[in-house]
């Protein structure tokens, strides 16, 4: 029967030696894993998580299927080889050390043998080709093509180069086996590529010495491999599957509650210290593998701004390593609070982050670079250390509840003329319509407004308004930092909402629709939140709007991120947008769920830069770029920011940027709908 000896021509004294090197190998990596598992101990206990069906599903949609890796095809495949070809060799020494203990039990071959044994050999020797190519592919891309966000290091390729040589030994020993051992020529198809190497190993007519001399060098190497994982960024391997199994129950782009209990005990707000982190995010920061995917998304780092996501992430990453041991040269002078601090970011960078999550949804390590970069943010407003426009934001926030500042009292004064009736809690409504800010203030948001209550009036829909007794949701606030005035603002307008029985919300803009659906519950309100795409997509649907394809010019879209990416609305707006042209909608590269940020998320919206670091240029250029004659968008900020790019990048054929509700209402006609609106039919 096929089979093969366990330690062939190994005597048991060398056996004896492997066994202490093999200890002394795994002792090494989980020395590496305990002194990691030290530092995340450092941080703030996390809660048990409970939908483990939900995270198991993650798990093997993440580690196993790649998803995310495979969004770069190269990157991917290559990743996928040399991850299965690792796990299906590990597998299969396991086997084989089952057998053996087996056999000194049982005194015979009880397991390696047979078709079972076969199909073994077969499949390890396709698994280290697999492998091997992976390899050569890693070190190509290292050393030839270095891509400048990817992390390089030349432990990264010392590593590759230990691991191909473990595996280029493998089918070396292999050949030398088959030549050596007359029992396993029959099987040699078995074996395809360690036997190409059988032959010419022949012909040197091998001793045992020679053979025990091939066997020692793979042995030490691969041990060399396990003793090594553990010391770099190879670490991912076995950090990632619990980043993804522990991951908090937060959606992306919920920022974590701040426990004003907490803070009044601590007298801390935010992320000022390695101590301040949970113990979670700590590990994910583990799990960055300098893939550098992060970087490549970020839209700050594509127009020169200092933010680099990666960077952040390693930063954290050194400090999180510092609060266990000084750096060089600097002994017992540097205070271990310094060592911990995450004042090695500096608040350029962590301001210019426009929150669009392009970073968490790239990460293949599931790190939520945004939700650590606002937790900073968080102590250092807290510390006084935000100035400049973003600071007269705040403070607007506070005296207006608004942050343009204006009086609460001109909030419906966009509704003049459309007999927007004020809600209330027995008014029988379908619909509560949530203006929002920049809805109410700034008069290119106001004209999507009016378009928006137009066509509800002319679907019959029956909704009301808060007019000024609606205040801001408290979004920029707490992107900003000020999460204070955030928890403020959520609690009065919760308390508005309840009184009036709000259930399901209208709102034209992404941001107010994330804050009130997905955060507010955090304080207790919980509601049927809508953005205006989906809603006018099911008047359509429903037969309440009748539009005809009137809408003649070509129409480009942009995704907004927090409607897109965050939230993954994605199909409405084009739905919406079908409906209404004559001309198949045309798509920029970047669309959908990849979709490149306008720059005023995250409290941008607010803070002045200059015109060549406007991400909305960037992303003007590509809608230009199209060809399209009109801008479609479904976001105010969007509107404002993307407006402004397209007018600075396109001069005097700039199109006109329209929001989807603005184009609808074209397409069925502005002056007939008006009039049978005023006319109430």
């Amino acid at each position: 029967m096929a089979t093969r000896t366990i330690f062939f021509n190994m005597a048991g004294g060398s056996q004896a030696v492997f066994y202490l090197l093999a200890a002394l190998s795994v002792v090494i990596c989980f020395h590496g894993f305990y002194r990691r598992f030290v530092l995340w101990r450092r941080g703030r206990p996390i809660t048990v998580p409970r939908d483990w069906p939900v995270r198991f599903r993650a798990l093997c949609d993440q580690t196993f299927a790649h998803r995310r890796i495979r969004r770069r095809k190269f990157a991917g495949t290559m990743h996928l080889l040399l991850f299965f070809g690792m796990l299906a060799l590990f597998i299969g020494t396991n086997i084989v050390a089952v057998e053996h203990y087996g056999a000194i039990l049982f005194g015979e071959h009880w397991l390696y043998r047979g078709f079972f044994y076969l199909a073994c050999k077969l499949t390890l020797d396709l698994s280290g080709l697999a492998l091997m190519a992976a390899v050569i592919a890693a070190l190509g891309r290292r050393v030839l093509a270095r891509p400048a966000s990817m992390g390089h290091d030349w432990r990264d390729n010392a590593f590759l180069a230990l691991l191909l040589a473990g595996a280029v030994t493998g089918f070396i020993l292999e050949g030398a086996g088959i030549a050596a051992d007359p029992s396993r020529a029959a099987y040699t198809g078995f074996s395809p590529i360690g036997s190409l190497f059988a032959t010419p190993i022949r012909s040197l007519a091998l001793s045992s010495f020679g053979y025990a001399g091939i066997w020692w060098v793979h042995a030490v190497l691969v041990l060399g491999v396990i003793a090594a994982l553990p010391y770099g960024r190879w670490l991912h391997l076995f950090v990632i599957p619990f980043t993804i199994a522990l991951q908090p129950e937060r959606r992306m782009g919920v920022l974590a509650r701040l426990d004003m209990p907490i803070v009044e005990e601590t007298g801390k707000v935010g992320l000022e210290s390695i101590a301040d982190f949970d113990r979670w995010e700590l590990m994910s920061l583990d799990g960055c593998m300098q893939c550098g995917r992060c970087t490549d998304a970020c839209p700050a780092t594509a127009v020169g701004k200092l933010l680099d996501p990666q960077r952040i992430v390693l930063d954290i990453r050194a400090a999180m390593a510092g609060a266990a041991t000084p750096a060089p040269g600097e002994g017992s002078k540097q205070p271990a609070a310094a060592m911990q601090s995450t004042d090695t970011i500096s608040d350029e960078a962590l301001w210019a982050c426009t929150n669009c999550h392009a970073c968490v949804r790239e990460c293949p390590a599931l790190i939520r670079h945004v939700d650590i970069i606002d937790g900073i943010r968080r102590y250092r407003v807290a510390e006084g250390r935000l100035s400049g426009s973003a600071a007269t934001m705040l403070r607007q926030l506070t005296s207006r509840e608004n942050p343009w500042g204006l009086p609460a009292s001109q909030r419906a004064d966009w509704a003049k003329g459309l007999d927007v009736p004020a809600a209330t809690s027995d008014d029988g409504r379908e619909a509560l319509l949530w203006v929002g800010c920049a809805g109410a203030f700034d008069s290119r948001a106001q004209k999507t407004t009016r378009a928006l209550a137009t066509l509800l009036k002319a679907a019959g829909v029956k909704f009301g308004i808060l007019g000024p007794r609606e205040r801001c949701t408290g979004d920029p606030a707490r992107r900003t930092g000020d999460e204070l005035q955030f928890q403020q603002l959520a609690e009065a307008n919760i308390a508005t909402l309840d009184s009036v029985r709000a259930t399901t919300i209208v709102t034209q803009c992404p941001h107010c629709m994330h804050t009130i659906k997905n955060e507010y519950s955090q304080f207790g309100g919980s509601y049927e939140v809508v953005h205006h795409s989906q809603y006018l997509e099911r008047l359509i649907a429903d037969g309440r709007l009748k539009v005809p394809e009137r809408y003649a010019e070509t129409v480009t879209y942009h995704d907004p991120c927090f409607l897109a990416r965050v939230n993954g609305e994605t199909a409405a707006p084009r739905a919406v947008l079908a409906g209404a042209m004559s001309e198949p909608l045309t798509e920029p590269e970047r669309r959908e769920s990849r979709t490149f940020c306008c720059g005023a998320g995250g409290g941008r919206m607010w803070m002045e830069e200059p015109p060549n670091q406007r991400p909305g240029v960037n992303r003007a250029i590509e809608l230009i770029g199209t060809g399209a004659k009109t801008v479609a968008v479904a976001c105010p900020f969007c509107k404002v920011m993307v407006g402004d790019s397209v007018a600075l990048a396109g001069g005097d054929k700039a199109p006109p940027v329209l929001d989807i509700a603005e184009i609808l209402l074209s397409a069925m006609g502005e002056s007939r709908v008006e009039a049978r609106v005023s006319e109430g039919t």
